[in-house]
């Protein structure tokens, strides 16, 4: 699947921005950019956009991993920073797709990877496309194509494929102005996180013990394994938000937004890769989930800590030719003083996708975004009250 097309199909599910930045991060990881060539103004244009997609803000690199890449020769680092800098393209190339198989391990590895399950080998990398030997599993430096045999990848070459990426990244994050960069943004973040302290509000650690309690109470999942980045957001909706959130590579994410002010839970959202290949069901069983789903929304709510009386609940959807577009159900729970929340279901799997506070307001210009912009399409908003 191309870039254009992904970003199109998770606009279709309604992933948001961020979530979409980190799955195309990670799909076509990692994202390359020629900046080692620029100078000047543009450059530094590059420079940012490299460190937006490409380094996380105050990632939680684990140790075991932070302590092996210090401790690789710096001229291994220096020449895996001039590969990337000499590649003229924007993402890895691979011979064939990952196995059904292979992809279930490579996310499972990954997890052992965080816990020091490292490869006892390296991926075999040879210098251009004329040294590939048939049926070998190797990597072209120069053409940043990844070459796999015609059979399953081993469980050490998916672990070498994905301590080459660590490689790589950590890599790339040498650049001394990448590193200059970095700094800034880190001084700029405890600066905000000290305002947020001194006027009775909550701490990055803390945001991110609540994010861990979230992901069991509404995911039932664990942490363990998984990348964590948390940092201060920006104001948004007029209030300081904590952003926490935790990856498997190419697999699953999941973002949870954390009042600065009282550590209440603002907003959660999941996204699994898998949902990028839904072509979406029909709506005639989708709508037998419904009161289903009506119940297990309540039910979460319930874990979240509301229970208040609400004046409108209603299920929306987008149908095209018979079809749910992205297996999406939004149910909007909305109070009599105009404020309520949102949940979303995946109707093709059946499982719950994220939640957040809502208002009226948004809701409604929400809604009329999401009927013009399928509309054109020639797609139909239906809505059905639960309470009917």
């Amino acid at each position: 699947m191309e870039q254009k097309d992904l970003k199109e199909t998770m606009d279709q599910i309604h992933i948001q921005d961020e979530m979409q930045e980190d799955i195309i991060r990670n799909l076509y990881r990692p994202m390359k950019r020629n900046f080692f060539k620029k100078t000047g103004v543009l450059a530094a244009a590059t420079l940012t956009a490299v460190i937006v997609i490409a380094v996380p803000v105050q990632a939680a690199i684990r140790h075991l991993i932070q302590e092996r890449m210090d401790n690789l020769p710096a001229k291994e680092v220096e020449h895996l920073s001039q590969m990337q800098g000499s590649q003229e393209i924007s993402a890895d190339g691979f011979s064939r797709d990952y196995s059904p198989s292979e992809k279930k391990r490579m996310g499972e590895l990954f997890k052992e990877y965080q816990n020091g399950n490292f490869p006892k080998g390296e991926i075999l990398r040879v210098d251009s496309k004329d040294q590939v030997e048939e049926n070998v599993f190797c990597y072209v430096e120069e053409t940043g194509c990844f070459y796999f045999p015609d059979r399953e990848l081993t469980d050490e070459e998916l672990l070498e494929v994905i301590d080459f990426n660590y490689k790589r990244e950590y890599a790339l994050a040498q650049n001394p102005e990448i590193q200059k960069e970095l700094a800034g943004r880190e001084k700029e973040q405890q600066k905000q996180q000290a305002l947020l302290l001194q006027e009775g509000g909550i701490s990055l650690q803390q945001a991110i013990e609540n994010a861990e309690k979230w992901m069991d109470k509404l995911f039932d999942l664990s942490v363990d394994g998984m990348e964590q980045n948390a940092y201060l957001d920006d104001k948004a909706d007029g209030m300081q938000q904590y952003c926490v959130n935790y990856s498997i590579q190419s697999q699953c994410y999941y973002y949870f937004y954390i009042s600065g002010a009282d550590g209440r839970l603002v907003k959660a959202d999941s996204s699994l890769a898998a949902d990028l290949d839904k072509e979406g069901m029909e709506e005639i069983s989708a709508k037998k989930q419904l009161e289903e789903n009506y119940k297990l929304a309540g039910r979460i709510l319930e874990k979240i800590g509301i229970h208040d009386t609400f004046m409108d609940i209603t299920c929306y959807y987008t149908v095209k030719d018979g079809k749910v577009i992205g297996s999406n159900l939004a149910y909007y729970f909305l109070k009599e003083d105009g404020n309520g929340y949102r949940l979303d279901f995946c109707c093709d799997g059946n499982y719950f996708r994220s939640y957040r506070e809502t208002t009226l307001a948004e809701y409604e210009q929400k809604s009329s975004q999401e009927y013009v912009a399928e509309r054109i399409e020639g797609a139909q908003v239906r809505t059905v009250s639960l309470k009917e």
